[in-house]
């Protein structure tokens, strides 16, 4: 089947969005003003992702990519300077074993050409890409995430407390009983995020991350994710992580690998053949991968690199990642995509603000790691 058009896909209009965004907004700017204190580790943390692993040096080559897989960046072959982090995917800073195994490979290009879709950063060069070790998202509306912004605060303990499980489920699938009809109920979402606690606990670099949320794709629509090469994931040799004998055991294995030897990924992504089967606005669908299966566009290499020291945490933590730090060809689509440009902006500003450190974006993997 040949992929949709971009043109052809119309985005769904509410007339609540703009309130309801901007209630999300606040909420997360509040959250991480308040997590200064709630964290006890002196100073802001993000409300998602706000565990870091580490930050790596890398390349992106792009491909020869003939056809339909020829679009954007990916257009014609180029190669990218290149950073790479890794981070726990919910909102605290605690030991590995009081944490879920969900958890984000950030990626950040330099030097790429073109305006990025961020107004007030329009020339950074720097080109980013939010992928998560799992395949479906749970929020596809501004208000879905304005509720379930605060039921994701409270995990895992809330699906892990036998007595605060089933009424934290009621919550997540009614919007905290807004929703009377069953029919209206989130199915969809609540199974995506009860997929996420089946997540095995492994080496970062065997999983792999999507993007959850749709892009553009030049003239068409796409999903993107990472996947091991087949050498790569053969060479691991750190394959347990116990995060019960190590309360720091996802770090210490990253570090371990990255400084024994050479890491790399295929960059895949899958094109929209058909709307209504492998839909937009609902990120909480899996795209079905017998109407169009992933294609290898790019390569990210991670050579053998030291992170471990403690200024390479502090790099990583300041490194702001962003899927609208991205150009109009890869214009990231669907409501929550929407929702992410403003809520990542706003939690960036505010986390920088209250830690002291500069936001700019960096020009090179050489300013960030030295």
């Amino acid at each position: 089947m040949d992929p949709v058009h971009y043109e052809d896909y119309r985005p769904a209009e509410r007339a609540s969005y703009q309130e309801e965004l901007d209630a999300v907004v606040a909420q997360v700017a509040q959250r991480t003003g308040a997590s200064v204190e709630r964290e006890a580790v002196g100073r802001a943390v993000r409300t998602a992702h706000g565990k870091t692993y580490g930050l790596l040096k890398a390349t992106v080559t792009v491909g020869d990519n003939p056809g339909f897989h020829g679009q954007g960046i990916f257009a014609r072959p180029a190669e990218y300077d290149a950073v790479v982090r890794y981070s726990n995917g919910l909102g605290h800073q605690r030991p590995d074993h009081q944490l879920g195994a969900a958890c984000g490979m950030g990626v950040k290009m330099f030097d790429v050409p073109g305006p990025t879709l961020l107004s007030d950063e329009p020339d950074t060069g720097t080109f980013d890409l939010n992928l998560i070790n799992n395949e479906v998202f749970f929020a596809n509306t501004a208000y879905d995430y304005m509720v379930i912004e605060e039921l994701f605060a409270e995990l895992p303990e809330g699906l892990a407390n036998p007595s605060r499980r089933k009424t934290w489920m009621a919550e997540f699938l009614t919007r905290r009983g807004a929703l009377t009809d069953p029919d209206g109920w989130l199915w969809d979402e609540l199974f995506a995020m009860l997929s996420f606690t089946t997540v095995p606990r492994r080496n970062l670099l065997s999983y792999t991350y999507n993007s959850m949320g749709a892009f553009r794709y030049g003239d068409h629509i796409a999903k993107i994710r990472t996947v091991p090469t087949a050498g790569s994931l053969a060479a691991l040799t750190h394959q347990i992580v116990d995060v019960h004998a190590d309360n720091e055991a996802f770090r210490r294995t990253l570090v371990a690998e990255a400084a024994e030897r050479d890491h790399s990924f295929e960059l895949q992504v899958q094109l929209n053949t058909d709307l209504a089967r492998m839909p937009v606005d609902n990120t909480s669908v899996k795209w079905p991968e017998e109407l169009s299966p992933w294609v290898t566009v790019a390569r990210v290499d991670l050579p053998r690199q030291d992170i471990g020291g403690d200024d390479n945490l502090a790099a990583a933590d300041a490194t702001s990642i962003t899927p609208w730090r991205s150009r109009e060809e890869h214009r990231p689509i669907g409501e929550i995509q929407r929702v992410r440009q403003e809520v990542y902006r706003r939690s960036s500003i505010e986390r920088h603000r209250i830690n002291g450190q500069q936001r700019s974006e960096p020009v090179s993997s050489a300013q960030l790691l030295g």
